[in-house]
């Protein structure tokens, strides 16, 4: 593993892939429309019906906002 690391390459299990079907496909384009109105991330959970922090992952996952 010493060798591994001083080489850059990498170690440990391998990243994830995003799931395909959650609570917020297919609502990319209300979501970013909100988020260009100053919407708050509560507020887009609540018109949405789901959890804020659902919300703020999957914005996160999808890169969404423009930090």
């Amino acid at each position: 593993m010493a060798r591994m690391k001083s080489e850059g390459l990498p170690i440990g299990r391998p990243a994830g892939s995003l799931s395909k079907q959650t609570k917020l496909t297919g609502k990319e384009d209300t979501i970013r429309e909100l988020l260009d109105k100053k919407v708050g991330v509560s507020t887009i959970g609540r018109i949405l019906g789901v959890n804020r922090l659902t919300v703020e992952s999957y914005i996160r996952t999808r890169k969404l906002r423009e930090d």
